[in-house]
């Protein structure tokens, strides 16, 4: 990466969201996830998304990191069944916070190999039902939303189910609204989550190839 994209980065973001060398970026914010991906495509930069911290991301020359561990929000609403919470949230945190309401996530696996609620969506370690909602940057830089805070409150196209299993090939998954159940409930029995992506899905999402699936 140049010196003048990365002080383009730099000051969309600030300085402390991209290394010297421009190998690893964490902004703070979904706009600024935005803008990232929005550069990656008007300057060619190929990117591997990770929920957590850079280190020990394994990438090909030539990538740089997008690290989401920044987006660390997590809102918890007990009385419409739903918890909102950003891609860089540990499921330690969540665990924690979902405990003092007294719920937890509709079929959450006891042990998943994700540490942060970006990578369980991406690596399609939930049922689909466990979803009411997500939040994405396409590559481009758009934003979209889809579903909500309230149980009802999915209509359209399914593009979750697109994003759950996706791998980091369609879209930064920036936050999840997920269905939350009583505490000490038992759950059914386990249902598959997403699948990893294709190529042909991957290159309506992302025809230039910006982004580096795990």
């Amino acid at each position: 990466m140049d010196l003048s994209l990365r002080r383009a980065l730099a000051g969309a973001l600030g300085e402390d969201a991209v290394t010297l060398d421009g190998a690893v970026i964490a902004p703070s914010g979904a706009e600024g996830v935005a803008e990232v991906l929005r550069l990656a495509q008007e300057h060619g930069i190929r990117l591997r998304i990770t929920s957590g911290q850079a280190a020990g991301v394994e990438v090909p020359a030539g990538v740089s990191v997008l690290s989401l561990s920044r987006l660390a929000a997590i809102t918890v609403d007990p009385r419409n069944g739903v918890a909102r919470a950003e891609a860089g949230v540990t499921l330690d945190v969540l665990r924690a916070s979902l405990a003092d309401a007294g719920v937890t996530v509709a079929a959450l696996p006891a042990s998943p190999s994700s540490e942060h609620v970006g990578s369980l969506i991406a690596r399609g370690e939930v049922p689909r039902r466990s979803l009411t909602g997500i939040e994405a940057v396409l590559p481009g830089g758009d934003t979209i939303r889809l579903g909500g805070s309230v149980l009802k409150d999915v209509v359209g196209y399914d593009v979750a189910s697109l994003l759950l299993g996706s791998w980091g090939r369609l879209a930064a998954i920036v936050a999840v609204h997920l269905r939350l159940v009583p505490a000490g409930i038992r759950p059914p029995a386990a249902e598959p989550g997403g699948q990893r992506a294709g190529d042909g899905v991957s290159a309506v999402f992302d025809p230039q190839g910006i982004l580096v699936g795990a």
